[in-house]
């Protein structure tokens, strides 16, 4: 009988030591003070600098899939809304800069094509407002002695990872974009799927927007 109740006691305090030990296991586990640790939002300049990450990749024409994938994995970090919000404030910047952001422009309506959403369709927009209104100034041949090239202040205040855009830059760019060359002809009231020709239409509208 007393080998019984020493069992039958034995027994109880592996279950109470039991209890004792998951109850510390999950103390140590939990916040000490109350305090939840929590990630802190992006900035501005933290989305600025992702979304150039993204443009990078459609540059290398990674394609449709790897920018549906990209923006995906980050969602939890930035969803749809904050990235609406942010690059309708960048490219109002843009925009209201006197830079031509041709570069730039070009991957915003590239990416736009790509199909990956509310993101794209705004990027696209944002493209070609700024390809749209960007005056080009015109190449011009000269016989005479070079000179010595100064850099522009325009090519001083470009920033990172972006590049003055040629006559001919654009011209390969149109050549090889059917849906640009119509979205283009369409906003510059263009009769005609030439490229030249609607080179020609970018150069006369910024010139009348100087």
């Amino acid at each position: 009988m007393l080998n019984r109740v020493v069992k039958w006691l034995k027994q109880i305090l592996k279950r109470v030591f039991q209890a004792l030990s998951c109850q510390r296991r999950r103390s140590s586990q939990s916040p000490q003070n109350g305090e939840e640790k929590t990630i802190p939002p992006l900035s501005d300049t933290d989305l600025e600098f992702l979304f150039t990450e993204l443009l990078a990749g459609v540059r290398q024409a990674k394609g449709r899939t790897w920018a549906r994938n990209w923006l995906h994995q980050i969602e939890h970090r930035v969803t749809t809304e904050r990235w609406l919000d942010w690059l309708g404030k960048f490219g109002n910047k843009l925009l209201n800069s006197k830079n031509p952001h041709n570069e730039i422009a070009s991957r915003l309506v590239q990416l736009g094509e790509l199909d990956v959403g509310e993101v794209g369709d705004l990027a696209y927009e944002v493209g070609m407002e700024l390809l749209t209104r960007t005056p080009i100034e015109p190449i011009w041949e000269y016989d005479g002695p070079d000179r010595e090239v100064v850099e522009s202040p325009a090519e001083e205040n470009l920033s990172p990872g972006e590049q003055i855009v040629t006559q001919d830059d654009l011209l390969a760019i149109l050549r090889e974009n059917e849906p640009l060359r119509r979205q283009i002809s369409q906003n510059l009231q263009i009769d005609s799927d030439d490229p030249q020709v609607i080179l020609e239409g970018i150069i006369n509208q910024g010139k009348e927007n100087l």
